[in-house]
């Protein structure tokens, strides 16, 4: 009887294992500290990130999402045409169910386009 237990118990745990991905929270693109996030699964190959970087020297990014391994614990570099870096962003990886949250909040979207519409009307741009 234990040794049925046995196979079972470990038949289910290999069974559960092997269909079980890793699932990340994902903000295509983030100001300061807010993101629009989501939620999504990653490919076996992938582990959950959180990006954050400066655009122009001066506005702070964010990007959330999956990544594959061997791009984790990396800062990307986006130069323009005359060498001035468009943006920065290091990229830090983790391995858990939403390990990527970290302090982004979950902002709806809505109120997020109208904060920055008024921003840009604030500063003229429209």
């Amino acid at each position: 009887m234990k040794g049925y237990l046995l196979i079972t118990f470990a038949a289910l745990s290999l069974f559960w294992c092997s269909g079980h991905t890793l699932e990340c929270f994902r903000c295509d693109l983030g100001f300061w500290n807010l993101c629009y996030t989501t939620k999504t699964n990653c490919s076996d190959d992938e582990n959950c990130y959180v990006g954050i970087g400066k655009a122009a020297g001066v506005l702070d990014i964010k990007v959330m999402g999956c990544l594959a391994t061997e791009e984790c614990n990396r800062t990307t570099v986006v130069e323009f045409l005359s060498n001035k870096t468009l943006y920065s962003i290091k990229k830090s990886c983790c391995d858990d169910d939403f390990c990527n949250a970290g302090s982004a909040l979950q902002f709806p979207l809505a109120p997020l386009s109208l904060t920055l519409l008024l921003i840009a009307s604030m500063i003229g741009l429209f």
